[in-house]
């Protein structure tokens, strides 16, 4: 189960509010004056994964700032190939004739 839903859209609107240079910590603390509601959920998923852990093993999720850190990072890497698979497509190559 996704602990955030419609993620491209969130990221896409708090991408809008902030410059074009921003820190990591920036975007986190916009995302949460934007979407506050789904910042507690992502920590209460954190803290549940925690909590229902065993002694001595490791907790899968990342803490709920790195998530969402993790999400851009994503976001920001499927953009990317898709402008180059866009552009790829724009642009074949082409054949020497001979």
């Amino acid at each position: 189960m996704a602990v955030l839903h419609r993620k491209e859209e969130k990221i896409e609107v708090v991408l809008s509010k902030l410059p074009k240079k921003y820190t990591d910590k920036q975007f986190v603390d916009t995302f949460i004056q934007l979407y506050s509601r789904d910042w507690g959920k992502i920590k209460a998923n954190y803290i549940k994964h925690s909590q229902d852990k065993e002694p001595g093993t490791v907790i899968v999720m990342p803490k709920p700032d790195i998530y969402l850190i993790n999400v851009l990072n994503t976001y920001l890497e499927n953009l990317k190939a898709a402008k180059k698979t866009a552009t790829k497509k724009a642009n074949p190559p082409t054949k020497d004739p001979k």
